[in-house]
């Protein structure tokens, strides 16, 4: 059986959560088919459309998202049916938005976190952009999806969403999960450390202000507690010399910053995760391999990568840094209810988000949509 594996993204690249994604799923299927890669598509977007985009914003007005618009979304499709196999039996795309105008002359299936609709009211304020657009590129995406052998989804929650807002048949999609980018040390190597974590690309849209903030809770009853920041810089003002520091960023694609990140997992008694835009966030499966506990929000598809014991750490959204902090010392007081919460979360994690259950997963699931086709 011969594959078209379609990405934006090189098999090799490992640095974040969706180059992860591709790699794995990569992976997967050339251990049960003959895969051609095409790619790396990746047109560069109009630096023209998106300076006018941001100017119309800055006046007031709807902009552009100019990276989806259709001249570019149009080279995409010339580019895959250019370099495709003719000869193959099946395309994969990795993600969905970029691909929606491709012809698709033989069948497929598309696995990403959500679509153009949730990617839009998660990370973006959706009445910034024009309502022409939006409607264009969600209802030619609906048909993309309708028209596919399957959509595979990372979380039930995004799968069910998508289900809802395309008016798509329950039949077509289908969840295969997600996994962590690194991988499980053979035990639990935590050195009785009080060191919280809080791990994220984009400091503000994940909250950071509020774990510096929660510190001050913590250490009123607390003050050996220590907060250690990676990956986007914090502003200086809420750095405290040996008691909230920043440890910088670690690309996973280099092994001794992998290994660097491996030793912070290992140390942290939580992670700390209160985020205001996610879908499945791979920090809290990392940390969870680990058998660290995440205190984060009963939001977006949290309770699917966290173990049950871990759901009374779910915090009600909008958190506050109060409500944060006394989750966070509520863990520091119960020693014993701490140690279940490793446990707990570190069997979950290797039992259901493991990169070996979801090869399985999505193996099966390309194997029964070929069986439909």
């Amino acid at each position: 059986m011969k594959i078209n594996f379609i990405s934006n993204i090189e098999p090799s690249e490992i640095s974040g959560g969706i180059s992860g994604m591709n790699a794995a799923a990569y992976a997967a299927l050339s251990e049960v088919a003959d895969v051609r890669y095409v790619g790396p598509i990746n047109p560069p977007a109009s630096r023209l459309a998106g300076c006018l985009s941001k100017a119309r914003r800055r006046l007031g007005m709807a902009g552009e998202f100019y990276f989806f618009n259709e001249s570019r979304l149009l080279d995409i499709a010339y580019q895959v049916a250019r370099q495709c196999d003719a000869s193959a039996d099946f395309d994969f795309y990795m993600g969905f938005t970029p691909w929606i105008l491709c012809a698709n002359p033989r069948p497929y299936v598309a696995w990403n976190d959500c679509s153009f609709i949730d990617y839009l009211k998660i990370y973006h304020n959706p009445d910034d952009f024009s309502t022409t657009q939006k409607n264009w590129l969600s209802d030619t995406e609906a048909v993309w999806m309708a028209n596919a052998t399957k959509m595979l989804f990372s979380s039930q929650w995004a799968l069910e969403r998508t289900r809802m807002d395309y008016q798509l048949p329950a039949e077509r999609l289908q969840s295969v999960g997600i996994f962590g980018g690194t991988l499980a040390p053979e035990s639990d190597r935590w050195n009785g450390s009080k060191d919280f974590y809080f791990i994220s690309t984009n400091f503000k849209q994940k909250n950071g202000h509020l774990c510096r903030q929660a510190m001050s809770e913590v250490w009123e009853t607390h003050p050996e507690a220590r907060l250690r920041i990676i990956g986007s810089p914090p502003p200086a003002s809420d750095l405290v010399p040996g008691k909230v520091t920043y440890e910088g960023f670690y690309n996973k694609s280099n092994s001794a910053e992998l290994a660097a990140l491996r030793g912070h997992l290992a140390r942290a008694f939580a992670l700390i995760h209160p985020t205001d835009a996610d879908i499945t966030p791979l920090t809290v499966i990392e940390a969870g391999y680990f058998g660290c506990p995440a205190i984060s929000v009963d939001d977006f598809a949290l309770r699917e990568v966290t173990s049950p014991f871990n759901h009374h750490l779910l915090l009600q959204r909008p958190l506050t840094s109060t409500a944060l902090g006394n989750a966070m010392v509520r863990l520091l007081d119960n020693i014993t209810m701490y140690q279940q919460a490793r446990q707990y979360a570190r069997a979950f994690a290797l039992s259901n988000l493991s990169q070996a259950s979801f090869r399985m997963r999505l193996q099966k699931a390309l194997h029964n949509s070929i069986s439909d086709s």
